[in-house]
């Protein structure tokens, strides 16, 4: 299905989450969330009541499926367009997730005067993967912000990440592998010590694409590293794949 109200309005896709029912109206001229959302979406433990922020939302996709499979007690999305901010509060209310998603305007750098400091137990963020100058100019501006860091970086992401945690909050971010150690860094000076890390390679033979972490605050010392292979030599999807990826 698809709908736009005149030519300025880019068209709308509604597409199957694949997960009881659930649906997202996305804009293909803009930005489509990648399954990279969906597979961090999955890997986050989310316990009862807990307040949950999901920084730069984009479509609300990350918070829908949170919502739909944890018993959070909240889920704050936090996206800077307006644009994307009407259509993550229209996809929590086609989903009739609009009780638990409260789409909050703004920048993530502005986290801690939005939600409030040390307000949050659990953070998640698909964020741009590029800095900011980085790559190719894209013709819109929507789909520039959704790819390359603007006027809050990745050092930024963490730090407001951090400031809006409780004690013992936990972070979960999905980024490219070249830039890991950068994380982790930035983690470790923002009070976030990294529990896990789950590197996710498209095939076995091919090198890791991204990573997932989680990290606690003021957590103890001690890292696993886990390891994700996507698809088999056949092309088909791994076991653990398709569940994490809401194919079974």
């Amino acid at each position: 299905m698809r709908m736009g109200k005149d030519e300025c309005t880019p068209l709308l896709r509604l597409d199957d989450l694949q997960y009881k029912g659930l649906e997202l109206w996305q804009y293909p001229s803009l930005y489509c969330f990648t399954s990279d959302a969906v597979l961090l979406a999955n890997l986050a433990k989310v316990k009862k009541g807990d307040v949950v922020a999901d920084f730069g939302t984009g479509s609300g996709v990350i918070a829908v499926l949170v919502a739909a499979k944890t018993n959070a007690g909240k889920i704050y999305a936090l996206e800077k367009q307006k644009i994307m901010c009407d259509l993550a509060k229209k996809n929590a209310e086609h989903n009739r997730l609009g009780d638990k998603i409260e789409v909050v305007e703004g920048d993530i750098a502005d986290a801690c005067k939005l939600l409030g400091k040390e307000s949050v137990n659990v953070v998640v963020c698909n964020p741009p993967y590029f800095r900011k100058g980085s790559g190719a100019e894209r013709e819109r501006e929507e789909i520039a912000l959704s790819r390359h860091e603007s006027s809050c970086d990745l050092k930024g992401i963490i730090k407001s990440a951090s400031d809006v945690l409780k004690w013992g909050g936990a972070f979960y971010i999905v980024h490219k592998v070249d830039r890991m150690a950068e994380a982790i860094g930035y983690m470790q000076a923002c009070a976030l010590e990294v529990k896990n890390i789950t590197l996710v390679y498209p095939k076995a033979d091919r090198a890791a694409d991204v990573f997932i972490a989680e990290a606690k605050k003021h957590g103890s010392s001690g890292m696993k590293l886990d390891v994700l292979v996507v698809y088999e030599a056949d092309g088909t999807m791994t076991p653990r794949a398709k569940k994490l990826y809401c194919k079974e």
